[in-house]
């Protein structure tokens, strides 16, 4: 009798049909080479081996291999996630001594990973059954879900039992001393094994929790990579080679490597210090910080580092890691993006195999994937860039921090490829603060268990980590700030309203200067800006707005032209709100700011006289409000209260850094910490999702998520009216499940670049095109009643009159 893992039907025809050994063994094989890679351990190789082989089992049922090629749902008999769990812990226990330390919870990690291995993770609390329910033989005292579960698993223990022989001749090809009668016989001592090894888990030190955590993690992310891949037929690519000095023989190229005078001596002495420090420093050590100003040059000299300490971890510890870059916003993944990009097209076959080099990995970006002089198809790619295969990723700190933190399945994928890697974390400041220890904690569980090497990159030192924990990579770098004076902080925090702020604006006003305005909300910065531009009557100034009320596919192409401007020398005045602080590369005269955390001011700072070429820039800072203040609406008061504490009424940039340490020493005795304290628990008790009441990881949001807030299709050009066609036609009409994925990756980077999130109360009337879409369409022919190409979306209509189709 032959079984199946994988069947494809095209009008009832077989087009596609995959043996389920021979699924078995390539998942196994994949995860055990996964597994030596990253563990110098036989045994736990030889785990990830069984963990493959077992992950299906429970497709061996008639039940299932019926629902395959027919899709009739077996009243449930077909599902295979618990008998397949079940007896990969059964078959791990027959290898390992139960009680032998770390080891000893290898059968419970499987468990609980092949479980749940084709949805989320959940918690030990909900998925292992008590032992003393386990007595009754109809299960009455176990909960519903696991019951079901349970009775689903003995009709399929009987139905395995009918077609034992057969089985056995398929495991014996497999691995040797698998005994599927043994297995029928013994299955629900397995369950009591793991509800002990729970328990037992339970009362051990962090450390050991960490250990079993990570693994569990590895193992999951292992096989749920290799187990899709394996299905769909992805085919694998090879690991490249990054010469050490590439950024080296970039530099040489493109700047004047030997000059010492001025910001561009500067950011060679920064570059040189760094780059030789890493190339010294003991391979024990893990975590790195790299603190120096803005506009100091240090995307080259951590990405040069990054190169630098790969070569010397592949030629002292024989691995090679990858490389991740990840920084918070991706409005400002491009422009780092690029300069890598252009860092290693210097390697020869670079544009043949790109994507095995470099990839970009965010919710806007491109799903392409180029491989040997090919674009390989957009489901393959999908999974190639959603699992990290690539030397070099640029990604945003919600990547990677919602894989750290993880229970989802289409997170998590990646996991294991993060493993052994380099972590650069770029502008780490933005992370919210009572994220902070449990930041700490998740990035020494993988420096210690999954050998990581951390590089925080910063301008504003955060205190994430003790001074004892991470080694800074710029020696002395407090000489670097006091060394630029290109700013001068004038403080007023008297409150003032938008009018008031207006009036000082345009009495200031100074034609032969370019002026950046930011404040913390759209609705704030929209009023300024309509007020300002009405009153401030100049011919020669190009005004501009920026803000996340602008689609993202025009405030991108709006931040390249306003960059070009100014590097031309033209006076431009920009309102916006914070989405050009962390990273954008705008260099102006003056900067105004309403009031906001150090971290953020000092970021502004950071976008006026960054080149020092213009004597001392000034960056005001007022303290606006309506009722209350936008600063303390958007950032809380804690962060708030804190800057007051530090700021002065003048303060220049040789300042900075006692003002930063002594911002963050306040905070952080004053912020609330309880969501990393929930977070730690959870990491404590493998809690990755549970109730409302109960702390579990599912609880992170790096991003709070907005109440009441709905994403709208904005048809601005003939781009955006073509990709919603093909957008109706191709995913929402489309009933092919497959084609209708592959429909929408091929458009989703263009989809996204017209979408922006605004309140629910604005949209409410807007008609959703199908059921099957969560998003509203404002369409070409009423664009001009509710969107502004020059400011976005109207937020001032009248809710009863919008209306569409």
């Amino acid at each position: 009798m032959d079984f199946y893992s994988h069947i494809q039907n095209e009008d009832n025809e077989a087009t596609f049909k995959r043996l389920l050994r021979d699924h078995l063994n390539d998942v196994a094989e994949a995860i055990k080479d996964d597994t030596a890679y990253v563990y110098n351990d036989a045994l736990l190789s030889k785990i990830g081996y069984l963990i493959g082989i077992g992950h299906d089992f429970g497709k061996y049922t008639t039940f299932f291999q019926k629902y395959l090629l027919t899709g009739e749902n077996q009243l449930n008999l077909q599902r295979h996630g618990f008998i397949s769990a079940v007896f990969t812990a059964y078959e791990i226990m027959r290898l390992i001594d139960l009680n032998e330390g770390r080891y000893m919870y290898l059968p419970l990690i499987a468990y609980f990973d092949v479980l749940h291995h084709h949805g989320d993770l959940n918690s030990f609390k909900d998925d292992i059954i008590d032992s003393q329910s386990l007595e009754d033989e109809d299960f009455i005292y176990v909960d519903e879900r696991m019951r079901d579960k349970l009775i689903i698993m003995k009709e399929q223990i009987k139905d395995i039992i009918k077609n034992k022989d057969d089985i056995q001749r398929e495991y014996d090809m497999l691995h040797e001393g698998i005994n599927i009668t043994n297995f029928c016989s013994k299955w629900l001592e397995v369950l009591h094994e793991i509800d002990r090894e729970r328990y037992k888990l339970s009362m051990e030190d962090k450390e050991l929790k960490s250990y079993v955590f990570s693994l569990l993690l590895f193992y999951y992310s292992a096989l749920i990579d290799s187990d899709k891949r394996n299905a769909a037929g992805v085919r694998y690519t090879e690991r490249k080679k990054i010469p050490q000095n590439i950024v080296d023989d970039f530099r040489k190229s493109r700047f004047n490597i030997n000059s010492k005078e001025g910001i561009f001596g500067l950011r060679n002495e920064i570059y040189n210090k760094t780059v030789d420090k890493i190339q010294k420093v003991n391979l024990d050590k893990h975590i790195f910080t790299l603190t120096a100003p803005t506009g100091t040059g240090k995307t080259l000299a951590s990405f040069s580092a990054a190169v630098k300490l790969r070569h010397r971890i592949e030629n002292e510890r024989g691995i090679t890691p990858r490389i991740i870059y990840s920084l918070p916003f991706t409005s400002i993944i491009d422009q780092n993006y690029d300069v890598i990009d252009e860092v290693l097209s210097q390697i020869d076959d670079f544009s043949r195999d790109k994507s095995a080099y470099l990839i970009k990995h965010h919710h806007l970006s491109d799903v392409k994937y180029r491989y040997e002089n090919e674009d390989r198809p957009v489901d393959e790619s999908l999974m190639l860039v959603e699992s990290w295969n690539s030397e070099v990723i640029v990604t945003t700190f919600v990547q990677l921090l919602h894989t750290l933190f993880g229970y989802k399945n289409r997170f998590l994928k990646k996991f294991h490829n993060i493993a052994n890697s380099i972590i650069l974390l770029d502008e780490v400041q933005n992370i919210d603060v009572k994220y902070w220890p449990a930041i700490n904690t998740i990035l020494h569980i993988i420096t210690k268990e999954l050998h990581c090497y951390i590089i925080l990159l910063t301008a504003t030192k955060p205190l994430i980590f003790d001074e004892e924990d991470a080694i800074e990579l710029l020696d002395n770098n407090e000489k670097y700030f006091k060394a630029l004076n290109r700013v001068k902080l004038i403080t007023d925090l008297k409150s003032k309203n938008l009018d008031e702020l207006v009036d000082i604006f345009i009495n200031n006003y100074d034609e032969g200067k370019s002026y950046l305005v930011i404040l913390n909300t759209i609705k704030s910065s929209l009023n300024f800006y309509n007020q300002l531009k009405s009153r401030l009557n100049i011919k020669n100034t190009n005004f501009y707005y920026l803000s996340t009320n602008i689609v993202p596919k025009e405030r991108l192409n709006r931040i390249n032209k306003i960059r070009d401007e100014i590097k031309e020398g033209k006076k431009i005045i920009v309102v916006s709100t914070q989405v050009v602080e962390a990273g954008v590369d705008l260099d102006v005269d003056i900067v105004i700011r309403d009031l906001a955390p150090i971290d953020s001011i000092v970021q502004a700072c950071g976008r006026c006289n960054r080149g020092n070429l213009k004597g001392i820039g000034n960056v005001y800072v007022y303290n606006l409000s309506d009722k209350r203040s936008y600063s303390s609406m958007v950032y809380g008061a804690v962060s708030i209260d804190s800057a007051k504490n530090v700021l002065r009424d003048e303060i220049e940039e040789e300042s900075f850094y006692d003002m930063i340490n002594q911002y963050f020493e306040i905070v952080k005795q004053k912020k609330d910490l309880s969501a990393s304290s929930g977070l730690i628990e959870a990491i404590d008790n493998f809690c990755f999702d549970g109730g409302e009441n109960v702390n579990s990881i599912s609880k992170f949001h790096l991003i709070d998520e907005k109440a009441q807030y709905v994403d709208v299709f904005i048809q601005v050009d003939k781009n955006a009216i073509s990709t919603w066609e093909k957008y109706e036609q191709g995913v929402l009409h489309e009933k092919d499940f497959k084609k209708r994925q592959e429909n929408y990756l091929n458009i989703r980077s263009d989809l996204k670049s017209y979408i922006i999130s605004v309140p629910l109360k604005l949209a409410k009337n807007m008609i959703s095109p199908t059921k099957n879409s969560s998003l509203f369409l404002l369409p070409y022919e009423n664009l001009n009643d509710y969107y502004s190409l020059e400011t976005g979306f109207n937020r001032n209509i009248d809710d009863d009159t919008i209306l569409f189709f």
